[in-house]
């Protein structure tokens, strides 16, 4: 396999561990802003009637913005009572006068079906005129229009392909003109790594920053920021979840009888959150809610029907009735609700045919299990013609949206060549997908999700070692392989080889199998055979152990421009004292051909003497992004000290973390020292500390071995109790999470 001279930096720095202990007596809390929202509210009711009205007297001359506005307005029930029906028509005054942003507003009123009959074919018509309207408001710094066009790129509507890294850029710009709004939508694709790759301790720092500003302008009357306020504190985003404090924000809009915070007012006594759990209660805002038409309190109206708490027993007909209705109004978790229940019959006739064209309906409008089952129902071909390609095509779309079960239908697609050509590399990178994140302790599939990614890690662990052997990505099946392999075609022999060390392709996994046509085609010169019989030899895998022997076969492997094999003799050689200089030599040969170990050695090497530390970080960077463990350490030490590069603690944090997740034991101590502090975003946690460390330690690591009772001392009995268990289930199986970058996303 292609290996690294053993190299490593640990970060110790600054190292303290603090334990406060306080004997003070508790102090009554100030109000909060969210307390003193309501008076603030009813002090400028006069002012926003005011406000309303002259908004009112532009648009009636005419001005385009101004139709818009009191088009939301009337929506949100700020300044004026609601009217969804008035609403609707200023909104098409706006639109007709070719107002991007009114154009927009107007295709998402016909697409949900608000003071109108739902339309998704008006609706796709007004985002198409939307999209080429927008560009030219965008261009003079309009941060709404930014923030619409983003939408239409991330969804692909309105004739535009998805692409969520132009999203990315144009929510970038809105946040950069101050707009909260902007950083909203900026920190969200960051947290989900639409765009981008995951980087949550970013996403929080923005989040933290929008929601002052949202309070502001919320405090204002600005309903549409009341909304967003309420939405950060009830969620995950910015740490722990305020549920009480996130209603102040939402009931005085479900008061004013704005339908979108009705539906959410709703769900808090539906689930207790933030209040007491209350059906009755629940069912009266989901009722004010789809009284306007709301899509989501219809949905949740059926959903009470379905379970038996509307003030009856379960009624699946009256559920599937409410999940048509709002699957109408443009709910793409209700499309994919009444999708399932017509697939299976359940509370409405079965009809395969209708179920696709729902699962078709609520994919296109990007929910990731809708486009998960569209894909089965390609795969399928129950309710339409079976077609692979297309199987795919949905599932790589819902596997972006963070669905695994479509990761992990990927992984296998991209395994065993099924739908698409065979490729070990994508299928690794859907297997370290599913293990990418942690679940949502509150997410009612995270056990079947969290077994999920414990078998994807194990998969990766094994095919991540046979792709680091230099095994072929896309190799043919056996019955492709073997004719020309039994004629003695090298090429043919190496393949079957590869496929006996995979276990892929119809053959049955067999080293030794795979030693005895590797043989063959290295017997003929095949350059990629001559490598696996060096590895075979330098470890004595099914062949004694020899040094000269692996020499032997790692150079005739790399006169032929091998880099692995050229990386695997310069290590060699400079374990037996070759020169620096001659090894820098051999190792940027390697590095040239794409060899991540190459690269590492070239950076571990460059350290001597006069250091070249941007050259350095660059080959550390390279090869970390190649999956390297041990760089991927060296390159959050460098990120750590700002040396060779910008000073970022979140990068940092970052690389550590990827170390730790592959097994390193200088990355397990790095992450664990900046999680016990809760640098680079990271909220300080001194149970995880204990557990890397823990980890870190059962490998004999020196610093963590030693720093381990120091910290075992500041924690409680039951902290102590946690922290081993934890350790204990580590050492029983391999990590659930991979954070593996071997394929960077578009954007990075």
């Amino acid at each position: 396999m292609r290996k690294a001279f053993i190299f490593s930096v640990v970060g110790q720095i600054g190292l303290a561990i603090f334990l406060f202990t306080s004997h003070a007596q508790p102090v009554a809390q100030p109000p909060t802003r969210g307390d003193l929202l309501a008076g603030k509210l009813k002090v400028i009711e006069p002012k926003l009637a005011a406000a309303f009205a002259a908004m009112k007297e532009k648009a009636e001359g005419g001005d385009a913005a101004a139709q818009e506005a009191l088009s939301k307005w009337l929506i949100y029930g700020q300044g004026t009572a609601v009217d969804l029906k008035v609403a609707f028509e200023w909104a098409e005054k706006s639109a007709k006068a070719g107002h991007g942003t009114g154009q927009l507003h107007l295709g998402l009123l016909y697409r949900k079906g608000t003071g109108t009959e739902p339309d998704e074919q008006a609706s796709n018509q007004w985002f198409a005129k939307a999209a080429q309207s927008l560009p030219a408001q965008v261009a003079k710094k309009d941060a709404d229009a930014m923030l619409a066009l983003a939408l239409l790129h991330f969804r692909g509507w309105g004739g535009l392909e998805q692409d969520r890294v132009k999203a990315l850029a144009l929510n970038r710009q809105a946040a950069e003109t101050g707009s909260p709004y902007g950083m909203v939508e900026v920190a969200d694709q960051m947290w989900d790594a639409k765009g981008t790759h995951r980087q949550r301790a970013k996403a929080k720092r923005l989040f933290e920053k929008a929601l002052p500003l949202l309070m502001t302008l919320g405090e204002a009357g600005d309903r549409r920021a009341q909304y967003g306020a309420g939405d950060l504190l009830a969620g995950l985003r910015l740490g722990a979840r305020d549920f009480v404090e996130s209603i102040k924000w939402h009931q005085p809009g479900a008061d004013a009888g704005y339908a979108g915070a009705e539906f959410i007012i709703g769900a808090r006594h539906q689930k207790g959150h933030g209040t007491p759990k209350n059906d009755p209660q629940a069912m009266v805002w989901y009722n004010k809610a789809a009284a306007q038409g709301h899509s989501g309190g219809i949905n949740n109206v059926g959903w009470m029907h379905s379970y038996g708490r509307a003030g009856g027993p379960p009624d699946g007909e009256k559920a599937s009735a409410m999940y048509l209705r709002a699957a109408e109004r443009g709910n793409e978790v209700s499309q994919n609700n009444i999708a399932l229940r017509l697939y299976k019959g359940d509370g409405v006739a079965q009809d395969l045919v209708k179920a696709f064209e729902w699962h078709k309906r609520s994919a296109e409008n990007d929910y990731g299990r809708g486009q998960y089952y569209l894909g089965l129902r390609f795969d399928s071909g129950k309710g339409v013609e079976p077609d692979l390609a297309k199987a795919v095509y949905w599932y790589q779309r819902a596997g972006e949206n963070d669905l695994v079960y479509a990761q992990v239908k990927l992984a296998e697609m991209y395994r065993e060549g099924r739908g698409v050509k065979r490729d070990l590399a994508a299928s690794l990178n859907w297997l370290a997908r599913v293990t990418e994140f942690e679940r949502d302790a509150v997410n009612p599939f995270v056990v079947s999700e969290r077994a999920m990614a414990i078998e994807a890690a194990k998969k990766y662990v094994k095919l991540k070692k046979y792709l680091d052997e230099g095994w072929p990505a896309s190799p043919r099946n056996l019955n492709g392989v073997q004719p020309d392999a039994q004629k003695g075609v090298a090429a043919a022999q190496y393949e079957l080889a590869a496929l006996h060390a995979g276990g892929i392709g119809g053959a049955g996994e067999s080293s030794a199998a795979a030693l005895q046509w590797a043989t063959k085609a290295a017997a003929q010169g095949h350059a990629g055979a001559q490598y696996y019989l060096g590895i075979c030899h330098e470890e004595g895998r099914n062949v004694a152990r020899s040094s000269a022997k692996a020499k032997e076969w790692y150079g005739k492997a790399a006169v032929q421009g091998h880099g692995a094999a050229q990386n695997n003799l310069t290590v060699m050689l400079e374990e037996k004292g070759a020169p620096v200089e001659e090894s820098i030599v051999s190792y940027s040969l390697a590095f040239k051909s794409g060899e991540a170990n190459g690269a590492y050695n070239l950076a571990r090497l460059g350290e001597t003497g006069r250091p070249d530390v941007k050259q350095i970080f660059s080959y550390y960077e390279k090869a970390a992004k190649a999956g390297h463990a041990l760089a991927q350490n060296n390159l959050g030490l460098l990120y750590q000290t700002g040396n060779g590069v910008k000073a970022d603690l979140e990068e940092a944090a970052r690389w550590y973390e990827a170390a730790a997740n592959q097994g390193n034991l200088d990355g397990m101590f790095n992450f664990g020292l900046m999680t016990l502090k809760g640098e680079g975003g990271l909220q300080a946690d001194r149970v995880k500390a204990f557990v890397l460390w823990g980890r870190a330690a059962m490998k004999a690591h020196p610093a963590a071995t030693k720093h381990l009772v120091a910290l075992a001392n500041q924690l409680s009995e039951a902290e102590k109790a946690e922290g081993r268990a934890k350790v204990q289930a580590w050492t029983a199986s391999p990590p659930q999470r991979v954070l593996q970058y071997f394929v960077i996303r578009k954007g990075d």
